[in-house]
């Protein structure tokens, strides 16, 4: 089934980029991103990074790739700053575009051609898994890149908002999702694919690399709310998923629980809203918009009794929720597009 619609989906693209070829301007870009190596040992890494690029090319984009990988001492710093000047130089790109702050983005605006920047998140925001210090050295890289980019993507308001400065030369674009991949389907056929069983209601949380960040305690404590009234509820811990699989998980659940103390943009909220899953979230990053008008679901405080609560009115109906059609603005194609205006204004082509 997932074969086939991709399938479809290729030759959609194919379609797509064909009629946009005569129509859009194309440039060079050079991406630059650390996530590559990682996807080695997690194929989610950076997911949301290959598939904006794919969408790029799409609408007629040139994509060359550089991965600075994860090792960044001050030998590989200079090893990586040396190499990019050296492809820089070879392949003469448009644009430089890093695909995150912090290291990703000071090479990349020292790589000597314009450069944009995408804050993503743990970039701007603070992250429980590294110390106060490299926080703030992080922090610290991503604001004095900022002040050499040309232009700034930061994929939520909050994001921009924790800029140290610059904040005008900042543009809001979300990751765009693939609606071709993440739709609606039988809950039914996706928990016997899975291997869970049916009938009974289960409650999703993907806890990511970082648990403690990711809310993990405040969904066990909300679960003990919620078996207190109701028994026979299931909780899925996911983590390290293929990222093809992923419409699965959203489609045999009945519920998404998302917990977090600091998020930029969620895809897995975009996901699951793209599949009809109701999501019960803490108020971070720009969850409360994207949930605004979709019903049932719930944005409530870190208070596992009223999370709990949220969680149980969800579950008592087991009712599917209207996210599809609040998803069209996030597409893959269209932020491609809004990304594409972006470059098109630093290259004064507009």
């Amino acid at each position: 089934m997932e074969s086939s619609h991709s399938d479809d989906r290729n030759r959609k693209r194919e379609k797509e980029k064909g009629e946009s070829s005569e129509e859009e301007c194309t440039c060079h870009v050079l991406a630059i991103s650390n996530h590559w190596h990682a996807k080695k040992s997690n194929s989610a890494a950076g997911i949301f990074v290959d598939r904006q690029l794919l969408s790029l090319k799409d609408v007629g984009v040139r994509i060359s790739t550089f991965d600075v990988g994860t090792r960044h001492s001050p030998a590989r710093l200079l090893e990586n700053w040396l190499k990019i000047r050296c492809i820089t130089k070879q392949l003469c790109p448009d644009i430089i575009h890093a695909q995150y702050g912090t290291v990703v983005a000071l090479l990349s605006v020292s790589a000597g051609k314009p450069a944009i920047i995408s804050f993503c998140g743990a970039d701007l925001l603070p992250s429980a898994s590294v110390s106060f210090a490299r926080r703030f050295l992080g922090f610290f890289l991503s604001n004095v890149a900022a002040l050499f980019a040309k232009r700034v993507i930061c994929k939520s308001e909050g994001l921009k908002e924790a800029l140290w400065w610059r904040q005008r030369r900042a543009t809001v674009i979300p990751s765009g999702i693939d609606l071709d991949l993440f739709y609606p389907g039988s809950q039914d056929e996706a928990r016997k694919e899975l291997g869970w069983a049916t009938g009974h209601p289960i409650a999703l949380f993907s806890v990511g690399g970082d648990a403690k960040i990711k809310g993990l305690d405040l969904v066990e404590a909300a679960m003990k709310v919620v078996r207190s009234k109701m028994t026979n509820v299931d909780l899925r811990i996911i983590s390290n998923v293929d990222p093809i699989h992923m419409p699965l998980y959203y489609r045999a659940a009945d519920v998404l629980l998302f917990a977090s103390t600091a998020e930029g943009s969620p895809n897995v909220i975009k996901e699951a809203l793209a599949c009809n899953l109701p999501i019960v979230s803490t108020a971070v990053g720009d969850v409360p918009q994207r949930l605004a008008n979709v019903e049932p679901s719930a944005v409530v405080p870190r208070d596992p009794k009223l999370f709990g609560a949220a969680i149980l009115r969800i579950l008592m109906t087991r009712q599917r929720s209207n996210g599809r059609e609040h998803t069209a603005h996030f597409s893959q194609e269209n932020i491609a597009r809004q990304i594409l205006q972006v470059y098109k204004s630093v290259l004064k082509l507009t």
